[in-house]
């Protein structure tokens, strides 16, 4: 009995020997610049795909400081995957050994926009087929699903933003492209917190009294306060939208930052 127990034993631990040396089994480990990348590498990958995020959420990733931690996580990586206006990737490549593949999304605008995600997200997919051909087929049907899922939350999205279509509103440059994208109208937009001199603020007020401004829009990574002083000159209402992911999906943060607005509105 007590050799038939070790028997089970050796074949049991070398069963477990031949699925972990398995071709493909091991996960491939991804870097990416942004919270927005990792949403769509998570989708995309699933539980294929190792991904180590750089800059935490909330965080600008415009003026990042490199750690000795994102230089680690970094060597042991296939890819590097940026959105391409990261000013510190060449910085943070050049201090580590083994340098993995830079590969840029190649999106020039907000990726909060679900036609520009949809594009990145294509981009991904067939950099991640590129690099893990075995496992393409597995990365086109969760893409698919993907898609299909940010169609879904854009179209009630759109549906529901009909009735604030129109509705006058001041806001942060960098959230522009997707107050465009529901249609409410910017009469004005303005900079950075470092970039907000007294002549562009005292022009907001003028303009913002003038047009009967209904809400003043900040971006979180760039200064969720830059706004404020506009918004209690002339007695609107004040709310902060965030162009990445805090936590959860892509999906449910577009839609976050749809019913912030709404209710502000409502």
């Amino acid at each position: 009995m007590k050799f038939r127990k070790n028997i089970l034993v050796i074949i049991i631990t070398l069963l477990i020997l031949v699925i972990c040396a398995r071709p493909g089994s091991k996960k491939m480990k991804i870097s990416v610049t942004t919270m927005m990348l990792r949403s769509i590498v998570h989708e995309i990958g699933a539980d294929k795909i190792d991904i180590n995020t750089i800059v935490p959420a909330g965080m600008c990733p415009g003026h990042f400081d490199i750690t000795a931690e994102n230089i680690m996580d970094l060597s042991e990586s296939r890819v590097l995957i940026s959105h391409g206006w990261e000013t510190w990737t060449g910085k943070l490549l050049a201090s580590v050994d083994h340098k993995p593949l830079l590969s840029s999304v190649g999106i020039n605008g907000n990726m909060m926009v679900p036609d520009n995600h949809i594009i990145a997200a294509d981009n991904i997919l067939a950099l991640l087929c590129s690099l893990d051909v075995s496992n393409c087929d597995f990365y086109i049907e969760k893409h698919g699903h993907y898609i299909k899922m940010i169609d879904s939350v854009s179209r009630e999205i759109k549906m529901q933003a009909t009735r604030l279509k129109g509705t006058t509103v001041i806001c942060s440059e960098l959230q522009k492209e997707f107050i465009k994208w529901l249609e409410l109208e910017i009469v004005f937009t303005y900079p950075r917190t470092e970039e907000l001199t007294p002549m562009i603020l005292a022009q907001a007020i003028d303009l913002a009294e003038k047009n009967n401004i209904a809400l003043v829009i900040d971006n979180l990574q760039s200064g969720p306060n830059t706004g404020m002083a506009i918004a209690e000159q002339i007695g609107a209402k004040h709310i902060v939208l965030t162009n990445f992911p805090l936590k959860g999906s892509y999906s449910e943060t577009l839609m976050q930052n749809f019913l912030t607005i709404k209710q502000a509105l409502e």
